[in-house]
């Protein structure tokens, strides 16, 4: 097996023509990514995890220099271009930035969506003020990706600019034998508003690993609502981990969504730094066969006058699992904090499983915090009414899926990207 070297991370940099800051902090990440360990059950973020059947250790492919026409792209994609609406979009086919469409009128009016190697030459100032700031070496996986990532999307929103309709970012594997690790990084300016899409597909792939990091800068009175739609096909291990960085008044509405693959981990975070910044954390996810799904998520609430309001919602079928583990973190000078925590899960056979954690950290004391979690299996009672009105079975079963995940779903008001989710839990409830 090749090693995960210095070789690998000088070589990857050189080719993607990075500036020496960027190689400068790779190799930072690299040291950090020798020196922690592997997680195990042992560690009480990984104690329902096994890692003993992941493609750990393998090395990243490298760029090939792929281009692609819009005719030319993955059917998968075309598919969805067909069912959504953006303003502007990037296609990744593994390492390689395939195919971009940035209108000329938004790239007058300052927006700036193209990869991160491209970024960097075009922009040094903007990235170098942002990449590695909210997501660096903070775990194994995280140094992983922060040393030997080959490819990213970059997207900057000049102050004051409001985009009326999404972008969106397109990530697709088609090979499995080697480990593929991406970033997205999003930068918007005071009172910026940007609506981000990031989806993850795949054919089904021999084990696979995947690795994606994004990190979110929004300074004072920025708006952005972000959606991470994951539907591997199996075999792909997905590690994600995001963070988003809040300054005074700014608001992310934020959506992560788990279909597919054999796992899928996300960590995330919303950093409230500034009085006035909120959050809005939504999840979704639906498992069947042996797939697991983790979440790990943080509202943390460094300064006054703060709110965050997480709802995540799953459903879990066959020998499927699914784990959440929440934390509201209040420090001293968060006076004022409303910060809310919910998950809620259904399970729909005996052998599969939830795992369901919230936590509350309290250092400030005139605040409101609450949280909740609920996990049970389909009511025999409300079957029975829809089958005693004439449904089968598994179509009265599919209905009460729907109803469970609908407050999640009607918080989507992306009309185009609520109604693929929607189809999606549709196709994988019937299976």
């Amino acid at each position: 097996m090749q090693v995960l070297d210095k070789t690998q991370v000088e070589a990857i940099s050189q080719a993607l023509g990075e500036p020496a800051w960027a190689l400068k902090k790779r190799l930072e990440a690299l040291e950090a990514f020798a020196r922690l360990p592997y997680p195990s059950r042992k560690d009480e973020n990984w104690r329902y995890t096994d890692l003993s059947e992941a493609p750990l250790d393998r090395p990243v492919e490298a760029p090939k220099g792929l281009s692609l026409t819009r005719d030319t792209l993955p059917e998968a994609v075309k598919r969805r271009l067909e069912k959504t609406d953006v303003a502007a979009f990037l296609v990744f086919v593994g390492p390689d930035l395939v195919y971009a469409e940035v209108p000329k009128e938004l790239k007058a009016q300052g927006l700036v969506l193209t990869s991160l190697a491209e970024a960097m030459r075009l922009h040094p100032e903007k990235v170098e003020a942002s990449l590695f700031q909210a997501v660096f070496t903070e775990d194994k996986f995280a140094a992983q990706n922060s040393a030997f990532f080959t490819h990213g999307a970059f997207l900057y929103v000049p102050a004051g600019l409001e985009l009326e309709k999404p972008v969106g970012v397109f990530k697709v594997l088609l090979e499995g034998s080697k480990a593929s690790a991406g970033r997205s990084l999003l930068f918007l300016e005071d009172n910026a508003k940007a609506a981000y899409i990031e989806e993850y597909l795949s054919p089904d792939l021999p084990p696979t690993l995947h690795l994606s990091a994004t990190e979110m800068v929004l300074r004072p009175g920025a708006r952005l609502r972000h959606a991470h739609v994951e539907t591997f096909g199996d075999g792909v291990w997905h590690f994600h981990r995001q963070r988003a960085l809040l300054e005074r008044d700014a608001g992310l509405n934020d959506l992560v969504v788990n279909l597919g693959g054999a796992y899928a981990r996300s960590e995330v975070a919303s950093e409230l730094l500034g009085p006035g910044s909120e959050s809005e954390m939504l999840g979704l996810y639906f498992g069947h066969g042996r797939q697991q799904f983790d979440h790990y998520t943080l509202q943390h609430h460094v300064e006054h006058h703060t709110r965050s309001d997480l709802l995540y919602k799953g459903a879990v079928k066959d020998e499927a699992r699914a784990v959440f583990s929440g934390l509201i973190r209040l420090e001293r000078g968060a006076q004022k904090t409303d910060a809310y925590q919910a998950n809620r899960n259904l399970i729909l056979s005996p052998t599969a499983r939830v795992d369901s954690i919230p936590q509350l950290e309290i250092g400030a004391n005139d605040v409101r915090c609450t949280h909740g979690s609920t996990t049970a299996p389909v009511d025999e009672t409300q079957l029975f009414y829809l089958q005693s009105r004439g449904l089968p079975r598994a179509l009265a079963q599919e209905l009460l899926v729907k109803a469970h995940l609908a407050d999640v779903l009607t918080r989507i008001p992306l009309k185009a990207l609520r109604a693929h989710i929607e189809a999606v839990i549709e196709e994988k409830v019937r299976l």
